[in-house]
């Protein structure tokens, strides 16, 4: 039975309309906190939900990385704030250790002044921790990542080893170059794609190995330019042959490989798609959803259950418009980056319960508006209260917060210390500098070069060998010049190594050119209604009505690929 809407709202920021439904209306009830029996209700939102994640997200400086110096230490560091920010910065173990104390920088609250007004003062002088990388080895360069092993340039991971330019992705093994993958080994150029082995150059492919240039791949093995075939093997072209005429017509392949490469685009684009990827899950809606139930508008995310309005996300239940929510989350609303039970507008934190407006703080529990604090309870602005004071003063810190208008949403713009264009908003609702600007998001105009050794010899990526045997370990020396942005990169030798045991070229583009085209092969995070090329259903899907691809619900789909 569908939702009953119960209110029409008109977003303050973009003026596109959103609803709010009943079951909404009991979402937020059940999170409203209660202090000495007396409920504090959260309001219905202001903004609509794309506004909503693009708040939370241009808070979320994921891929980009400095070089700059600790503020505790002197020494150099590997850092996700660039040099010119004016915040202190500490090396991820010192801003663990107990060598500082967050609650020394703690604050009355001001009740002349907005909540954001102080919480954005108090966020000016805490230092901040260099990167989010915890429990890994040997894995400098890597962020919002924990329990890797040998990794490089890597975002968004976990437990994985020996993988080098990933975003996002789970127990990953000798990857290079994937997004968006899960329980995958030895695959490269990879996307959208869980349980694969030695695949490469393919797209939202399940549970299957040495693929190579292939699309909508379930339980399949050795296939080439291939789409939509489940339990196949040998296949060329969607034609099945014997293991020894396979590897035959290879042959023929490498010697006319953009002949075949024109026609695996038509066979695409004549093959009918399922209008979401979706695996084992019941009840659910938008786009790339694992073993999920009774969750709508959620995508890129696994096991997730009676949740709206969910990105990147693992292991959540019962939370609305969170991003990147992990680890048995439960309750959660307007969180991005956070973990654990009934918090409210978090960002970049962990094992927080029952918290409100707090940011990089950790195993803390009734804590408002606060910042880096670790294994406390009852705090305001970083100020220790009784738990009485607490429950006093909460409620009238909110009954102000509701007079200047700010109760309901997430921190605002101004106060993330990104500028936009480092954030994955920028990737998700790409705004030029002017526009940006004008929605008070700061802006990074200025590139930082990348560590090149004096000497080092510089030579264009068109100029290197497609043959990855006439590649020496000279290049490991020497600084690439993209071919596309003219920026310059480096190879490091584990990845020479995987190169050469998959006979694999050279990349000759910058690293973050090629997430880029691996990022325009994802559909957008939009739903757009259209009809089911087959029963003429609505359907609403993230293919827009004017693409060219042909489109089938889920019991059309079925019927055809399974017969």
């Amino acid at each position: 039975m569908a939702d009953n809407i119960v209110e029409m709202k008109a977003c303050k920021h973009c003026w596109t309309s959103f609803t709010i439904t009943d079951k909404d209306v009991e979402f937020y009830n059940k999170i409203s906190p209660i202090f000495a029996w007396k409920k504090c209700p959260i309001p219905t939102p202001t903004l609509c939900q794309d506004c909503r994640q693009q708040r939370r997200l241009s808070f979320r400086n994921e891929r980009k990385l400095y070089k700059r110096t600790c503020d505790a230490s002197g020494k150099q560091i590997i850092s996700m704030y660039s040099p010119d920010k004016p915040y202190k910065i500490y090396d991820q173990k010192i801003r663990w250790s107990d060598s500082w104390n967050a609650m020394d920088y703690g604050k009355e609250y001001d009740f002349t002044k907005p909540f954001f007004e102080q919480f954005k003062e108090l966020y000016q002088y805490i230092p901040k921790i260099s990167l989010t990388n915890t429990g890994s080895e040997n894995s400098e360069y890597v962020n919002y990542s924990r329990w890797l092993k040998d990794c490089y340039l890597c975002f968004w991971l976990g437990q994985s080893e020996n993988s080098y330019y990933i975003q996002t992705g789970r127990e990953d093994k000798n990857c290079v170059d994937c997004s968006y993958v899960t329980w995958c080994q030895q695959c490269y150029e990879l996307v959208d794609s869980h349980q694969c082995f030695d695949t490469h150059f393919s797209q939202r492919c399940t549970n299957s190995n040495n693929l190579s240039h292939c699309i909508d791949m379930e339980n399949c093995s050795f296939c080439t330019f291939c789409v939509w075939l489940v339990n196949a093997s040998y296949g060329i072209l969607n034609e099945l042959y014997d293991k020894d005429t396979y590897f035959k017509k290879l042959q023929e392949i490498s010697q006319n490989k953009e002949i075949y490469q024109n026609q695996f685009k038509e066979l695409y684009l004549k093959t009918p798609k399922k209008y979401g990827q979706f695996i084992q899950t019941d009840n659910c809606t938008w786009n790339v959803l694992l073993w999920s139930k009774n969750s709508e508008y959620c995508f890129d995310s696994i096991s997730l259950e009676d949740c709206k309005y969910v990105s990147s996300s693992w292991w959540s239940k019962d939370s609305y418009d969170c991003t990147s929510i992990n680890i048995w989350t439960n309750l959660m609303y307007q969180a991005q980056g956070a973990w654990w039970f009934k918090s409210i507008f978090i960002n970049d934190s962990m094992s927080l319960t029952e918290s409100m407006y707090c940011d990089q703080c950790f195993d803390s529990k009734n804590i408002f508006g606060c910042i880096g604090l670790r294994t406390k309870e009852f705090c305001i602005l970083n100020k220790q209260y009784t738990k009485e004071e607490y429950e006093i003063l909460l409620p009238k810190i909110i009954e102000h917060m509701e007079k200047t208008w700010e109760r309901g949403d997430f921190f605002s713009n101004d106060i993330s210390v990104f500028s936009y264009n480092e954030t994955i908003a920028q990737e998700y609702y790409p705004l030029d500098r002017d526009w940006a600007l004008s929605l008070w998001c700061k802006r990074m105009d200025q590139e930082y070069p990348i560590n090149i050794p004096e000497n080092a010899q510089t030579i264009k990526a068109h100029d290197l060998s497609e043959n990855i045997n006439d590649i020496t370990d000279d290049i490991l020396n020497q600084v690439i010049i993209c071919e596309f942005t003219w920026k310059p990169f480096r190879i490091i030798k584990p990845e020479l190594e995987f190169y050469r045991k998959h006979n694999l070229p050279i990349p000759h583009k910058h690293p973050d050119q090629r997430h880029r085209e691996r990022m325009l092969l994802r559909n957008p995070r939009k739903l757009r209604k259209r009809v089911c090329a087959k029963c003429w259903e609505t359907i609403h899907t993230s293919y827009a009505p004017e693409r060219p691809e042909i489109i089938y619900c889920e019991s059309c789909y079925t019927k055809e690929i399974y017969g």
